[in-house]
């Protein structure tokens, strides 16, 4: 969520210039860590907060609050040279967990799979691991493959892609929606449903919305406590037509509707 909480940043600061605003990326694992010890404010995050966070939250006396201020769609990219355009949730088990490690094996070229993923601290990696790989018949979490090459954030985890012919990867879908360099494959679900995350460089949004597409989800920002001053005026910013309008520019979609 770091380049979106930028934006709100800079478009309330314009508002407020008597306010500074600072923000610091990481992984929604970070966030959580600086808002527990009280060096943040707000942190925000791109899944729900865990059991064991919760708890460690209870034993420092603080009630944690939780606001739901965009969506969005993880995204599964490959190259554009590769000629795969669409993709089940048991070929990309498969695919993640290192099962398949030959793209003829999922309906591709003969060629080695190249992986890519996000660093363990943060959502949209928990968010991945937790709907595509899944659990074993033992109830046991099913793990990324131990040849994945893992990079620090969504950015940097595109170029990667950009420049692998064989590889694959995820992240958030507006990181990628506009790029030609990168291909966003369909998922089909669980029931044979296929669902096109981007048309001609748009987001779907509505299969977000409606949750249809496998990998949507909730972003949202975690406070110590309710809001007040100016960290509530700047939560309601966020909310607002305003700042839903940068959720929507951004490739997000926004929790109410808006117009540009």
């Amino acid at each position: 969520m770091v380049n979106l909480t930028q934006r709100w940043a800079e478009a309330y600061m314009k508002i407020d210039k008597d306010l500074s605003i600072q923000v610091t990326g990481g992984g929604s694992g970070t966030g959580v860590a600086a808002l527990l010890n009280g060096t943040a404010s707000v942190a925000n995050l791109s899944r729900e907060l865990k059991k064991s966070e919760l708890k460690k939250a209870g034993k420092y006396g603080l009630n944690i609050k939780k606001f739901i201020v965009a969506l969005d769609g993880i995204a599964v990219i490959i190259n554009p040279e590769n000629n795969i355009n669409k993709l089940n949730i048991s070929q990309l088990r498969k695919i993640f967990s290192g099962e398949y490690t030959n793209w003829k094996q999922a309906g591709g070229a003969d060629h080695k799979i190249v992986l890519y993923s996000r660093e363990n601290s943060s959502g949209t990696y928990e968010t991945f691991k937790q709907r595509i790989l899944g659990k074993d018949e033992s109830g046991k979490q099913i793990d990324f493959s131990t040849s994945t090459q893992v990079l620090q954030g969504t950015a940097a985890l595109g170029e990667a892609v950009s420049r692998d012919r064989w590889g694959i990867g995820y992240g958030g879908v507006g990181y990628f929606a506009a790029r030609k360099d990168l291909k966003i494959i369909a998922i089909e679900d669980e029931n044979g449903d296929s669902f096109s995350l981007v048309s001609n460089h748009e987001v779907n949004k509505e299969i977000i919305r409606n949750r249809d597409y496998p990998l949507s989800r909730e972003l949202y920002c975690y406070t110590r406590g309710m809001p007040e001053g100016a960290l509530k005026d700047y939560l309601a910013f966020i909310s607002s037509t305003k700042g839903q309008i940068i959720v929507d520019q951004m490739e997000y979609i926004p929790i109410i509707p808006v117009k540009n």
